[in-house]
């Protein structure tokens, strides 16, 4: 059974699937912070808050470590899987590590930040 404080969540995932699967939009190409790994890690840091959000609300609760550690692996799994699914059933997509990475990037930074802002 679906919890409404999952809510926001699940549709963000599902933007985060619809954007994965369309047709690359060219972005221009920096080294370092590049928009498109910026905007990876921004999608997937939403993604891991509001997984926090409606854990939270679900559980009347804030989460333990343990749970944050769930949270964080649901959130850059599904990068992960993303990326594969995009290298895989998608031609004009691509798998990407850096792409991947960035993806982690975005879930470790909230999840360590909601972790560190709870254990005060």
């Amino acid at each position: 059974m679906f919890k409404k404080p999952y809510l926001p969540a699940a549709l963000w995932l599902a933007v985060i699937t619809i954007l994965s699967t369309s047709p690359g939009v060219p972005m221009p190409k920096f080294n370092l912070f590049s928009t498109d790994k910026l905007g990876h890690a921004a999608a997937y840091a939403l993604l891991t808050w509001l997984l926090f959000k409606g854990f939270n609300a679900a559980k009347n609760r804030t989460t333990t470590w343990k749970e944050a550690i769930v949270i964080f692996c649901l959130a850059a799994g599904y990068g992960a899987l993303m990326e594969f699914v995009q290298g895989t059933f998608f031609p004009y997509r691509f798998f990407e590590v850096d792409d991947m990475l960035a993806n982690g990037f975005g879930a470790a930074v909230v999840t360590l930040y909601l972790v560190m802002r709870d254990e005060r």
